[in-house]
This record gives C-alpha cells, structure tokens and sequence, in this order.
C-alpha cells in the first residue's frame, strides 16, 4: 500500500493538469468508501490499530490532489464528510452486530471487509493508472 501511494505521489507531482479530473474524482470516492469501511472495521476488530494515523494517510494523498488542482476544495471536504459519515455508519452498524462486546464475531465478518479492502486496492491502483495516462499526454 506505502509503495503505491508513494507511486501516486511521484505521478501527482509529474503532472501539470489532470484531464480526468472527475474520473479521477469518481475513482477517489469509491476509494474513500472502502477505505472508511475498513477503517471502521479495523477500529472495532484488529487491536493496537491507530485510526488517526490510517486517516491522515488517506486525506494527506487526498490533500495532494487538491493542491495539485486535480480535486476542488469543495471536492476534498465532501470525501472528507464522506469518510465520516461512512466510518460512523459502519461502526453503528458492528455496534448492533455485537462485535463491540463480542470481539470473537469479528472473524465472522473479516471476508466482507478483506473483500472491501481489494476493491480499495484495486481503485487505488485504477487511480494510478489514469493518473500515468494523463501524465503521458
């Protein structure tokens, strides 16, 4: 996941204007659906996970695509509030599942939430490739 975001990284400052623009952006809110899904997993399942710090990782990639004009400040604080609302569904929703009183019911639930997580990656790495697309042009 580190190498590519780094790879993202690297392609974001290579490119001067973006093209698909709302591709890119469409990409980026399912990617911060999954994400927010995951991480709300992880809060409630997986001890010693740090959700600020999986937080920051997401919306300092996200910061650099609004910087890079590639999303619009208004962009950038819908997935922000979309990442919260969807956080906050999910753990509601694990919450009535029982899994914050019975930690054993997360292994029930951990193939929904692996499958959620290749969905991020493979949307990651679609982000990636339109990204090297338009750099290309």
């Amino acid at each position: 996941m580190i190498i590519r975001i780094m790879m993202l990284l690297i392609l974001l400052f290579s490119v001067d204007k973006l093209y698909a623009g709302d591709e890119v952006f469409e990409m980026f809110k399912d990617f911060i659906q999954f994400s927010s899904s995951v991480d709300a997993y992880s809060q409630m399942c997986v001890k010693g996970f740090n959700s600020e710090k999986a937080e920051s990782d997401i919306f300092n990639l996200v910061a650099l695509l609004n910087q890079s004009s590639i999303i619009t400040q208004t962009d950038f604080n819908e997935l922000k509030d979309k990442y919260y609302r969807i956080g906050q569904s999910t753990l509601t929703q694990l919450r009535q599942l029982g899994l914050h009183r019975n930690k054993n019911l997360c292994k029930k639930y951990l193939k929904i939430f692996e499958r959620f997580d290749v969905k991020k990656n493979k949307t990651l790495s679609e982000i990636i490739e339109v990204i090297d697309e338009n750099a290309t042009r």
